[in-house]
C-alpha cells in the first residue's frame, strides 16, 4: 500500500514530466530517460554493497559509517541471492560462507529481505538469546495458513507469552511428557515394524525411511493433539478416512511453507500471485477449519456430557477447552494452535 510520502513522490513525478513534457515529446523522453538511468545507478550501488541490494540499500539510507560490513555474496541487482534458497539450501549456504570465509556471520540478500547466517555455534547461541530476533518474518504462506496466530509466528507480545505458557504448562511439561510416553512406545513398535516389513520386501534394495518416520510422526501427533489413535500404514488405501484427509493438509501445508516465495522478498510481485500460493492457501484454510473444528466440537460435546474426573493423561484439544481466565483461547486462535502442531514441518 503506498504511503502519504510515496503518493507525494509520485506527484512530484507527474508535474515534472507534465512540465519537462510541453509540446517537445523529446523533453520527455529525457526525462525518462534519466529517471531510468537513475534507477539503474541506485540498484548498483545497492548491489555493489557486501551482502547483496537489501543490505545495500540499509546502509545508503542509514548512512552508516565506521562500522565494519559482514561479509556475503552480493547474488544479482534486484533479486540478490534467491538461487541459495533452493535445493539443499543448507550445503549452498555453508557452500557460500566458506567461499567467502566468513567463519561467524554471512550477509546475503533475497530480493528485499536481509538474511544473515550464523557459520559459528557462539554467534547462532548469541542470536537464539537476543530479543532483536524475536519475531520472525511472517511468510506470505504461513499469514494465509493462520499460523500468525500460533506460537511460531506469533509477534513477541502479551498474545505470544500466553501462548508459551500454555505450552510449557501443558504440552511440554515433564509429567505430560512422561505420561504419554506408553503412547510414543506403542507408535515406536508400529514404525520398527513398518521399516522391517519394508527391508523384507526390499531384499537388498534401499527403503525409505522417511517416509516411515514422517507417518509415525503424524500418527504420534494425532494421539497426543487430537486423542485420535490409528495404526501405522504405508498403503494409502488401508489409511482411515480421516488419517488420509490430515496427511493431505499436512502435506500441502508442507508444500506451501516449503517453497520459495518470491513475493514474500519482491512486494511489488505480490498483487501478481504468479506462484499461485494466495489461492492454494484460500483453497486449503476452509478445509483447515472443517476438519480441526470438527474436532474441537467433538471433543466439546464430550467434555459437556462427562460426569467422571477427566482421565490423566488428556490430549492437547482438551488442554485448549479446559483454559479459563487470560489463558483461554477463541476458537480460531485453538484452531490455529492445533493445525500448526499437525502442519509445521518436522522433516
Amino acid at each position: 500500500m503506498a504511503t502519504p510520502d510515496d503518493c507525494g513522490t509520485w506527484l512530484l513525478y507527474l508535474s515534472l514530466a507534465a512540465k519537462c513534457g510541453g509540446d517537445n515529446p523529446f523533453r520527455l523522453a529525457g526525462f525518462l530517460a534519466v529517471c531510468a538511468a537513475a534507477c539503474v545507478v541506485t540498484c548498483l550501488l545497492h548491489w555493489c554493497f557486501p551482502g547483496g541490494p537489501s543490505w545495500g540499500r540499509w546502509w545508503w539510507a542509514r548512512r552508516v559509517g565506521g562500522a565494519a560490513a559482514v561479509p556475503g555474496p552480493r547474488g544479482l541487482p534486484v533479486i540478490g541471492s534467491m538461487w541459495l534458497m533452493t535445493g539443499l539450501a543448507h550445503r549452498k549456504l555453508a557452500a557460500a560462507a566458506a567461499r567467502l570465509r566468513a567463519r561467524r556471520l554471512m550477509a546475503f540478500s533475497l530480493g528485499e529481505t536481509r538474511m544473515v547466517v550464523a557459520a559459528h555455534p557462539d554467534v547462532a547461541r548469541e542470536i537464539l538469546n537476543s530479543p532483536a530476533f524475536a519475531d520472525r518474518p511472517i511468510k506470505e504462506s504461513a499469514y494465509g495458513l493462520l499460523f500468525h496466530r500460533a506460537i511460531g509466528f506469533a509477534p513477541h507480545g502479551a498474545y505470544w507469552r500466553a501462548l508459551r505458557r500454555v505450552a510449557s504448562t501443558h504440552l511440554f511439561s515433564p509429567w505430560q511428557v512422561a505420561a504419554s510416553g506408553a503412547q510414543r512406545a506403542v507408535i515406536a513398535r508400529q514404525m520398527v515394524a513398518a521399516v522391517r516389513d519394508m527391508s523384507a520386501a526390499a531384499g537388498r534394495g534401499d527403503v525409505e525411511v522417511r517416509r516411515v518416520l514422517r507417518r509415525g510422526s503424524l500418527h504420534n501427533v494425532m494421539w497426543s493433539v487430537f486423542g485420535r489413535r490409528y495404526n501405522l500404514e504405508l498403503d494409502p488405501a488401508k489409511e482411515s478416512p480421516e488419517t488420509r484427509e490430515l496427511r493431505s493438509l499436512v502435506d500441502e501445508g508442507y508444500d506451501l511453507l516449503g517453497v520459495l516465495n518470491w513475493s514474500d522478498h519482491l512486494p511489488w510481485l505480490a498483487r501478481f500471485d504468479l506462484q499461485g500460493t494466495r489461492a492454494r492457501c484460500a483453497r486449503l484454510v476452509p478445509r483447515v477449519n472443517r476438519f480441526v473444528g470438527g474436532i474441537i466440537d467433538e471433543h466439546r460435546a464430550a467434555r459437556s456430557g462427562l460426569g467422571a474426573a477427566p482421565p490423566a493423561v488428556v490430549d492437547f484439544t482438551d488442554v485448549l477447552l479446559s483454559l479459563e481466565g487470560d489463558d483461554r483461547l477463541a476458537e480460531p486462535d485453538m484452531v490455529a494452535v492445533l493445525w500448526v502442531r499437525n502442519g509445521v514441518p518436522r522433516n
